[in-house]
């Protein structure tokens, strides 16, 4: 039986770890969200009675199932019987992989198509659209129970982003391929075509857990449901979100009513709440609270709570200031205020406007560390083998990486299998001994991984040429690779070959981070800076609950702050058509006693 102490979990907490219930629940900025899920967890996992019955965690990204993954570990549970993951290789491994042959569109097989192929693929097909000129960036779509839906549905560009993602799904219908989203939609259609699928998961699962449901789709409630509903209560539920930070509704994402979540899954819930910030002041809880577009209760907990934050906003400073307002803001928070530069956070839009101020940051303050966009030289693609064997191969072996390291080898492991291998004489210890006795001489990060990987493949014996999946992706992960490494050097950065840069990827991050507020949900720091608040970008200008989501923007802006929060709303930035942009119409109607710096 797992245990735990009123030291480890509050009332709120431990209450949702021992309720047997069917859970909806309330988790708000800085709750201890991803403690309670983790405990939640390893509970169920110590209260299963048969070998054969499973806990489902499905997560929004890898690395939240990774590091809850490793804390469970840690609690000295054990995961043998825990599935943890994306939604879309919950859907791979649960439903397409046993099943596929039941639709006649993957009787023959597939190979799922990563992100660097598809971006390629995509911008292949977007060149001749010149009126008006469209890029890969312009075809975003996502599966809903109907179908695929374009992101893009009004406006100049909506033919020319039509037909090209006609003829993208028609090459990967010819070609044996499936995309993301098609993965989605392939599992709701078998889900949905043959019962018995959702009744046997059902059977298996002794509860499904889903974390961030806010940014959860339409199709994959449905998916979800189905196996829920089929149960008839056998298989319980939990669902943990925060619906004020509801970011990725261009995607589909949304967070479901009570009511229509028991419509679909049949099961009754308990509606719950984590109402307890540990993070932030009571003056950045009081401060983002004024964005929050669904009603409910955040109360400053934490051992920070009486800190005397500074909260700033500038709308005066010049875009060709933008740096040096940075630095200012970054000297004062470090030299006088004591923040360590690795609490702090740089926040823009969008990426395409991370990678000049990264550079621009580096030559202005040399003596500080940023860790930035465009800063690795190959993009993560958790799908793709080889960047799941550079892991362990960019990793030194210790005592502190080896259970994570061993994981990894796993992974490597069940992908060989998957790819047709015989495994027999293999295990994942072999593969980490196997890659801890390889040593190659070489600088250049490329060629350092190609070598290795062709050592490793002899060590194993295994022939790649026998296997076209994995020569494609093979090729796929060096091209992208390449291409990164091209643009970055362009950039100025010739360091960026060498294999420390390689190796820097999967080290303890030093300096301060530069991300998108997209790509910091989930994360806290002492100080946000958040710059390009500006109509347009927060919300963006396609956007058609631009309001709306411009809170939702700035609450999570907002919440990831402990201490210090400083907003800046730029002048001198233009659009296409040479018009200013102005500050966020939300931001500038909000009042609020700001602090000068």
């Amino acid at each position: 039986m797992f245990v735990w102490t009123d030291k480890e979990l509050n009332e709120e907490q431990s209450a949702v770890v021992k309720d047997d219930a069917n859970i909806l629940l309330v988790a708000c900025p800085g709750s201890g969200k991803t403690r309670t899920l983790t405990y939640k967890v390893a509970n169920e996992l110590s209260k299963l009675d048969s070998h054969k019955k499973f806990v489902i965690a499905i997560t929004y990204t890898n690395r939240a199932a990774n590091e809850i993954k490793e804390r469970i570990e840690l609690l000295g549970v054990s995961t043998s019987q825990l599935w943890i993951g994306t939604i879309h290789s919950f859907c791979n491994e649960w439903i397409l992989k046993p099943y596929s042959a039941l639709l006649d569109v993957l009787k023959f097989g597939y190979r799922i198509m990563d992100a660097n192929e598809s971006e390629n693929l995509l911008s292949d097909l977007c060149t001749g659209y010149d009126y008006p000129r469209i890029t890969h960036w312009d075809c975003g779509h996502y599966a809903s129970i109907n179908g695929i839906v374009q992101g893009i549905q009004y406006g100049s560009k909506y033919n020319n982003v039509s037909a090209v993602l006609q003829d993208y799904f028609a090459y990967l219908d010819e070609n044996n391929f499936i995309s993301y989203e098609l993965m989605l939609l392939y599992s709701h259609q078998l889900l949905n075509e043959h019962p018995v699928i959702a009744n046997t998961l059902s059977k298996l699962f002794e509860i499904i857990l889903v974390d961030e449901y806010q940014d959860t789709k339409e199709i994959q409630y449905h998916i979800i449901s189905k196996i829920w509903h089929s149960g008839q209560g056998s298989t319980r539920a939990l669902i943990v979100g925060d619906p004020n930070q509801t970011i990725y509704g261009g995607l589909g994402g949304y967070p479901i009513e009570k009511t229509e979540l028991e419509r679909l899954s049949g099961l009754e819930f308990k509606k719950l709440e984590l109402e307890q910030n540990y993070r932030s002041s009571s003056s950045i809880v009081d401060y983002f609270d004024k964005y929050k577009t669904f009603e409910n209760v955040v109360l400053a907990s934490g051992k920070e709570k009486d800190y005397g934050s500074i909260v700033s906003f500038n709308n005066q400073v010049h875009v060709d200031d933008l740096v040096k307002e940075m630095s200012r803001l970054l000297r004062h928070n470090v030299e006088v205020l004591g923040i360590d530069p690795n609490e702090i956070c740089i926040l823009g839009p969008q990426w395409i406007h991370l990678a000049p101020i990264s550079r621009s940051l580096m030559i202005e303050m040399p003596e500080y560390n940023f860790n930035g966009p465009g800063m690795a030289p190959f993009s993560r693609d958790l799908e793709n083998f080889w960047y799941k064997l550079s892991r362990i191969v960019l990793t030194e072996a210790s005592p502190r990486m080896y259970l994570r390291r061993l994981r990894w080898a796993n992974e490597i492991l069940k992908d060989l299998e998957d790819s047709g291998y015989n495994v027999d004489d293999i295990n994942h210890k072999s593969i980490l001994r196997t890659c801890n006795s390889i040593t190659i001489d070489e600088t250049n990060g490329l060629k350092y991984l190609q070598s290795f990987f062709e050592t490793f493949l002899d060590e194993l014996n295994i022939d790649l040429s026998t296997n076209i999946s994995l020569t494609e992706s093979f090729a796929s992960f060096f091209d992208s690779s390449k291409k990164r490494i091209d643009r970055i050097k362009k950039e100025g950065n010739n360091f960026i070959e060498h294999i420390d840069s390689f190796k820097k990827v999967f080290q303890q991050k030093d300096g301060t981070t530069i991300s998108t507020i997209h790509g910091v949900k989930g994360a806290e720091f002492d100080t946000v800076i958040a710059f390009g608040l500006l109509e347009g970008y927060v919300p963006h200008s396609r956007d058609a609950n631009g309001d709306e989501t411009a809170n939702r923007l700035l609450y999570v802006i907002g919440s990831r702050a402990r201490k210090n929060l400083h907003l800046i709303s730029e002048t001198g930035r233009k659009n296409w058509k040479n018009e200013p942009y102005f500050p966020t119409n939300v931001l500038s109607q909000i009042i609020h006693q700001y602090d000068e710096l």
